[in-house]
């Protein structure tokens, strides 16, 4: 209609005036189409856009459900009594505060013996069976081989000076003897003494360290004089006509560490047999930063435990030892040292560990028992709070340390707060469908 109406005005103006009758009709008629138009393009608009056009409401949002309000246990009071549900307090405690660090077992200086051949000879079994392999547990005296002493390459008798010379050893050997058991009495005497002194409060206690010292190296020369005359007695034998076959003894409880020579072979003097290492106890380096070491309390004990949680596994006591101070400069760290028992053999030279150190001073924090702590697949730690008469709920918490049993919290229930202690692991099979 549009295109009509321009049609005929174009035509009106090619023929007619502007002001004539005519162009003025035609302009009214192209006026009232235009105004037709705009109508019809409102009226869709409006229809095509209604519901956006009314006012726009509030966006609204439910209450947010966190992990701690989805699942709620209760319990019959039977069932609780039989799961044996022990409640305690959330409470605020003063902590000691600890480092993890790792650690590397070794040997203590002086824990190793070894045991060489005294004169050139040929190996023999110990009686009735095979000398012990290496690794294999031996105990003090237990024989390890027999040494058949060869006097010369040609002969095993001995000749008048052979025994002659043996009869003025075994004199020296007893005198030896005689005077190494004097001075082992009378050190045994001072320690004694001494001992009674500081039990009585008269002396300190480091006043033993070099009596007790005196005693340990008399103890070791009697120990050697005495097997000197052993194996002098063993060398003559009965009938001092023949050599015979020296035993060879482990001179300590330990491990044999090493075997480098074997049944049949034919030693010369000095050759080293076997070594035997004494596992207990052991010491443990510890490798610390140089910016640690003034916050650590090196005069407390610490705990030597599992490399992936020493401070949440169960661990073994280890007392600080003075040693030779060594650091690493490429690494900025010193060492600390530790000694700790291993009557069970547990632990093993080079091994590594995980070691809890005791820092300077106490931090307070909320606590709760070790036994509360759960541990989910993914690791996450919780506690089962009571939240009333036989209904408890699961919360998060974030462990900070564990210290002698105490799990100290960084994230989790507010002081006061009753926690499950005993049955927490039985509500947590009850939640997922382990339950009893």
């Amino acid at each position: 209609m549009a295109d009509m109406t321009l049609s005929i005005v174009k035509a009106i103006r090619g023929r007619q005036p502007v002001s004539t009758p005519l162009f003025r009709a035609a302009s009214s008629l192209l006026a009232m189409t235009a105004t037709l138009s705009i109508v019809a393009l409102a009226g869709c608009n409006s229809a095509g856009s209604g519901s956006a056009a009314a006012p726009a409401k509030k966006a609204s949002a439910s209450t947010i459900i966190t992990e701690a309000d989805l699942v709620k246990i209760v319990l019959d009071p039977k069932a609780e009594t039989r799961l044996g549900i022990k409640i305690v307090k959330v409470e605020e405690l003063d902590v000691p505060r600890t480092l993890s660090l790792g650690g590397d077992l070794i040997v203590p200086p002086g824990r190793s013996s070894v045991v060489a051949a005294p004169w050139a000879g040929t190996l023999m079994p110990p009686e009735g069976g095979a000398p012990p392999l290496p690794g294999l547990a031996v105990v003090k005296g237990q024989v390890v081989f027999r040494l058949r002493p060869l006097l010369s390459p040609e002969r095993a008798l001995l000749t008048p000076l052979d025994k002659l010379n043996l009869e003025t050893q075994r004199a020296d050997a007893d005198g030896k003897l005689a005077a190494a058991k004097l001075q082992h009495d009378q050190a045994k005497i001072v320690l004694d003494r001494n001992q009674s002194m500081v039990t009585k409060r008269l002396l300190p206690e480091t006043a033993l360290a070099d009596v007790k010292n005196a005693y340990d190296q008399t103890k070791t020369a009697l120990d050697a004089a005495s097997e000197r005359v052993r194996i002098l007695k063993d060398v003559a034998g009965e009938t001092n006509e023949q050599v015979a076959p020296i035993a060879l003894h482990a001179l300590a409880d330990g491990v044999l560490r090493t075997l480098p020579v074997q049944v049949g072979q034919r030693v010369t003097p000095g050759t080293i047999l076997f070594d035997v290492v004494s596992l207990n106890p052991l010491l443990v380096r510890v490798p610390v930063f140089v910016g640690d070491l003034n916050g650590i309390a090196t005069d407390k004990p610490a705990t030597v435990g599992p490399l992936a949680a020493p401070a949440s596994a169960p661990g073994k006591p280890a007392k600080p030892v003075a040693a030779p101070p060594s650091a690493d400069p490429l690494l900025a760290t010193a060492d600390l040292f530790y000694e700790v028992e291993n009557k069970d053999g547990t632990l093993r030279p080079g091994q590594r560990v995980g070691v809890t150190l005791p820092l300077a001073g106490q931090t307070k924090g909320p606590t709760v028992p070790q036994a509360a702590l759960l541990r989910d697949i993914d690791g996450g730690s919780w506690v089962y709070e009571s939240l009333g008469k036989h209904v408890f709920a699961r919360r998060r918490v974030v462990v900070d340390r564990v210290v002698a049993g105490v799990a100290v919290l960084a994230l989790g229930p507010k002081v006061g707060t009753p926690v499950v202690t005993d049955g927490a692991a039985e509500l947590f099979g009850v939640e997922f469908g382990g339950g009893k």
